[in-house]
């Protein structure tokens, strides 16, 4: 479940994440409308990153998820005027600062990203079986799943590191368990 604490505004995402839940009641452009959404909330989270890493990492790394989330946002925009005319779609306001600033925070703002890009991709692969635009949604749905590919090999390369930390913290209190200073 996403970690609703990093919004400024969790009633819009617990809103968002509520209709998608069971995206069988939605008509694909109700659908259509909240993924537009959904995308915008997680392209905050990538700007939070992109600006709370360090500034060769967080820059690098993340800058091209923000680039390539707006992209996808812009073509779906496009998408949604083409295929729907006259839907409205709301762009999510994200207004709280909060920065990344330790293994933990930064975990939980990745998995946070995932389970929204999961939740999209979910919906995609919905709208991409149930619709005639289905080989267009598919597409749409590939882009989600190589941003949640991304996602989880950063994830896994930071859990690792964690782990390696945490076990490295462990062996440093058993030497000096057996050398007799704690």
């Amino acid at each position: 479940m996403v970690d609703l604490e990093l919004f400024s505004k969790p009633d819009e995402v617990e809103r968002l994440l509520q209709q998608l839940k069971d995206v069988s009641k939605l008509s694909p452009g109700e659908i259509f409308s909240y993924l537009i959404e959904l995308s915008e909330a997680t392209l905050s989270l990538y700007i939070v990153m992109r600006d709370s890493l360090p500034r060769s990492y967080g820059r690098v790394k993340f800058s091209r998820f923000v680039e390539k989330k707006r992209k996808q946002i812009e073509n779906m925009r496009h998408i949604a005027r083409e295929l729907y005319p006259g839907l409205k779609t709301r762009k999510f306001e994200f207004s709280e600062e909060f920065k990344v600033e330790t293994v933990e925070d930064y975990v939980k703002v990745l998995r946070s990203a995932m389970s929204l890009e999961l939740m999209g991709l979910k919906a995609f692969e919905y709208l991409s079986e149930f619709s005639e635009e289905g080989l267009l949604f598919r597409d749409l749905a590939e882009e989600i799943e190589n941003n949640v590919n991304e996602l989880k090999k950063e994830l896994e390369k930071v859990e690792t590191f964690e782990r390696k930390a945490k076990f490295a913290d462990f062996v440093k209190e058993l030497v000096g368990d057996r050398d007799g200073r704690v």
